[in-house]
């Protein structure tokens, strides 16, 4: 065998197969090893998965098809322009493994009364950052699933436990804001210990007592407070455009003194949180709850609750199953045995009918992405939010249809 015959017989061995087009596989190769070089990759397979799931997006099938469909030449290099897109956008980010587990998540739809509905999913949970062999503290996350990438929390679940990739832009905040990387995020149940999410709230966070909350208000949606409270009332409603949202009502040691009995001040916590939050915790359960806090015109102090978690959980009361055959039941039996979330018979007024001052439907809405974001330019998150929560933050980031006054 001479020289020639040993090279190529060498190169057959080392070269790597690829699922991608020959036109796809052309254009992307140096992207995909400038990602593997750079530890975004460990091999094409992630890139492959892109370009699959792009061929067979239905949003694109109308598109595709007048270009001849995916066996075409321009129909491939229709496809490799937008994993193109995607892929330069998410070299330009660092990537991180996340070991998370999951505290709260919420899926909803907003921007209705503005006419642009976009859909969000956002979950809250405390999270173990690795960059390659470097494993960091554990620390809390937000984070902001919009649009197209909502659907990646489809299958994830309170209190499951999951790892993904993720990009993060500042690792020394308190609650990291983490981001999903265009078709490589995706939620992976694993078997791993956390720490206790208690004390992990109690190191991040010093708890703040509820009479002093008025004068230490929250300045952003991310400005939090933490409080450990009683669940005095908990309840869901529906807004206006359709969505619901939750209803508690807090009190702590600060609020149930002698003092202010004697006083006549009706001392609580008004809080608006999501349905998943308020439909898990019953009437005297305590709870530590992490919240940003606002004071508005008559309604006075309220609150967003981002994220709670159990101290002592009392399960809220469940409805009644009746035995007897649907021809013995009537409309009286029915009102007799029927039970509400949390049937409050607290002498106080305010708690029987509630009169918080709700904040937003999008409790603790984070501000919306953009792609520039994505692709790690400077931060402009916030946007048109960003500017009312400058100007008005105390507006809650209202779609508009819910005011507080419409609420009760």
């Amino acid at each position: 065998m001479n020289g020639d015959d040993m090279a190529s017989n060498k190169t057959s061995k080392t070269s790597t197969k690829t699922n991608l087009p020959p036109i796809a596989s052309k254009r992307l190769k140096p992207f995909i090893e400038r990602g593997i070089a750079n530890g975004i990759f460990s091999d094409d397979s992630s890139v492959v998965a892109m370009f699959k799931a792009k061929a067979t997006d239905p949003s694109l099938k109308e598109t595709l098809d007048s270009l001849g469909g995916l066996k075409s030449e321009i129909g491939q290099a229709f496809i490799t322009d937008i994993v193109l897109t995607d892929l330069t956008s998410i070299l330009r980010q660092k990537r991180y493994t996340a070991h998370m587990k999951v505290w709260d998540i919420s899926h909803n739809t907003v921007g209705v009364a503005s006419g642009n509905p976009r859909q969000v999913c956002n979950i809250f949970g405390q999270v173990v950052m690795e960059d390659g062999d470097e494993v960091m503290d554990s620390a809390m996350f937000s984070m902001s699933l919009w649009d197209a990438d909502a659907s990646i929390g489809d299958d994830v679940e309170a209190d499951g436990v999951y790892v993904a990739s993720v990009s993060c832009k500042n690792l020394n905040n308190s609650t990291l804001d983490l981001r999903p990387l265009a078709g490589l995020t995706a939620f992976k149940p694993e078997d791993y210990d956390h720490e206790s999410a208690i004390e992990l709230l109690k190191d991040t966070y010093e708890v703040s007592p509820i009479a002093d909350l008025e004068d230490d208000i929250s300045r952003g949606r991310t400005d939090y407070r933490l409080v450990e409270a009683t669940v005095s009332f908990s309840g869901v409603q529906n807004s206006k455009s359709g969505n619901q949202f939750g209803k508690m009502l807090l009190k702590d040691d600060s609020t149930m003194t002698l003092e202010a009995i004697e006083s006549g001040e009706n001392l609580l916590l008004n809080c608006i949180c999501s349905p998943e939050i308020a439909t898990r915790f019953g009437k005297y359960s305590k709870i530590l709850a992490l919240i940003t806090t606002k004071v508005q015109g008559e309604w006075g102090l309220s609150a967003n609750i981002a994220v709670a978690i159990p101290v002592i959980l009392v399960a809220p009361p469940q409805p009644e199953v009746s035995s007897k055959d649907d021809k013995e039941d009537d409309a009286s039996s029915y009102f007799k045995n029927a039970i509400s979330l949390d049937d409050d018979e607290d002498d106080d007024d305010a708690e029987e009918t509630p009169q918080e001052a709700p904040v937003s439907e999008e409790t603790a809405e984070p501000s919306d992405d953009t792609s520039d974001e994505e692709e790690g330019e400077e931060d402009t998150s916030n946007g048109s939010e960003s500017a009312s929560a400058d100007e008005g933050w105390v507006d809650g980031d209202s779609e508009g249809d819910d005011e507080w006054g419409d609420w009760e």
